[in-house]
């Protein structure tokens, strides 16, 4: 029995789930090509190749209705050829261009080779949605952007892991290298060991918990949670309460940004090529079982998340802005938008 295949997604840098065909890819690429001189030269192949047969076949109609003695003629015939056929081959290749996001995609997948995602994994993955649909990347898949991690080793190196560009057009991938100091700069991982105690870390107490921990204990405590709670628009008690505990549980302090966090760690770490895709899974249960047991649904979570985000910035700008994400990944087609949250695990 074969496995299924996994679904098409947005195209990096939309939100339209999925991938459709749409006139302003064209017009990207389009776009692309000229700012791009090598892009522009492979073009002119194609349209030479239609555009050539309209132009010999005004020739020879001239020829038929004037007579090859009459040159002006045939030669007008031929520019009259040529320009339809640039016209028709602007219309082709733009209707081939409209649906190149989606094609480059399924050939994508074909070489990736992954499974589909189950139930289970897109309701962790849907614990790091709003980031990724800020960011107009991937949310049902390990992976949120293309990546050469997820390609074989000869397409790796036909490449140079993106040295050389993308086997895409319409489909760019970032180098590796550039990938993994992007991911040192924000994460401090550069190999597996890294990740791997980021989770321990996470889920001991993660970095902005201990900051809101510090603050709360500190003579600053009352300005920090009145700040958040008008940053918010939530009542003040609630910012406290995040910093109590009793007997039976500890303060859940900023856990869900923690964990938000995390799992974008992991995530970027098996982009990076630093994890397979079993350790970044792996890696990433125990963080979701967290999430999970503490929230009693994605409003709760998120809210959590929203707090994090006004003490992590101060900046009203910031919160509004993630607000408005959390509202537009609701209303979109995401799978992450709907998949249940689970009751227990």
């Amino acid at each position: 029995m074969t496995e299924p295949v996994p679904a098409l997604q947005n195209h990096p840098g939309d939100v339209e789930f999925p991938v459709r065909s749409r006139w302003k890819y064209a017009r990207m690429l389009e776009a692309r090509r000229k700012a791009d001189p090598k892009a522009r030269g492979r073009r002119a192949l194609p349209v030479t190749a239609i555009a050539a047969p309209f132009g010999i076949l005004g020739f020879i109609l001239s020829l038929v209705w004037a007579g090859p003695a009459d040159f002006g003629v045939n030669m007008f015939g031929f520019f009259l050829g040529t320009c339809l056929g640039l016209l028709v081959a602007s219309i082709v290749l733009a209707v081939r261009d409209a649906g190149a996001p989606r094609r480059a995609q399924q050939q994508y997948l074909a070489l990736a080779g992954r499974p589909a995602l189950t139930l289970r994994q897109q309701q962790m993955l849907a614990l790091d949605a709003v980031s990724d649909f800020g960011m107009r990347g991937w949310n049902s898949s390990l992976a949120f952007t293309p990546t050469f991690a997820e390609l074989p080793q000869d397409s790796r190196a036909r490449h140079r892991e993106g040295a050389d560009g993308s086997p895409w057009f319409a489909l760019p991938l970032p180098a590796m290298p550039q990938l993994r100091a992007a991911l040192d700069e924000q994460f401090k991982i550069v190999s597996r060991s890294d990740a791997e105690l980021l989770v321990a870390d996470t889920l001991a107490r993660g970095l902005l918990s201990t900051r809101f921990a510090e603050v709360a204990h500190s003579d600053a405590a009352e300005h920090m949670m009145s700040r958040i709670a008008a940053l918010t628009d939530l009542p003040v008690f609630d910012i406290h309460d995040l910093a109590r505990g009793d007997d039976e549980r500890a303060p859940r302090l900023l856990l869900a940004a923690d964990i938000e966090r995390a799992i974008g760690g992991v995530r970027y770490a098996f982009v990076a090529g630093y994890l397979s895709a079993d350790e970044a899974w792996a890696l990433l249960e125990p963080l979701a079982a967290r999430a999970f047991g503490a929230y009693r649904d994605r409003d709760a979570y998120w809210r959590d998340v929203v707090i994090a985000t006004a003490f992590r910035t101060d900046s009203l700008e910031a919160v509004q802005r993630q607000r408005e994400t959390l509202i537009e990944l609701q209303r979109s087609d995401w799978p992450a938008a709907s998949v249940p949250w689970p009751s227990a695990w």
